[in-house]
């Protein structure tokens, strides 16, 4: 009984400990482009702020897939590593294609 109280207990102090680190993490553009805040509203995981910072700026979802890099890569991947509801924020980008696989490794 023990041994099972010490497991729980670690497992709990992991997750915990792991939820807190998530938390602190914050995006924020590291200069005044607009390409580095389109990578932080993506990242946040609204895909309605992302629409609306689309529209404001006038540039396709294609153009954002194609041409956009965060942090060095694509727009896709940078989501995918850093963002919020990543699938939901990938297939609007993609237009529907993002299946869960970073596109740039399925080829």
């Amino acid at each position: 009984m023990k041994t099972f109280t010490k497991v729980v207990m670690v497992a709990g102090l992991t997750f915990g400990a792991m939820a807190a680190a998530h938390a602190d993490t914050q995006l924020v553009a590291a200069d005044n482009e607009v390409t580095s805040k389109i990578c932080v509203v993506a990242a946040k995981g609204s895909k309605m702020k992302l629409h609306a910072a689309l529209k404001d700026v006038g540039l396709s979802r294609d153009y954002v897939e194609k041409n956009i890099t965060c942090n060095g890569m694509p727009i896709v991947e940078f989501v995918e590593q850093y963002g919020e509801n990543v699938a939901k924020i990938n297939r609007y980008i993609t237009a529907g294609e993002y299946t869960g696989t970073l596109i740039s490794r399925a080829n």
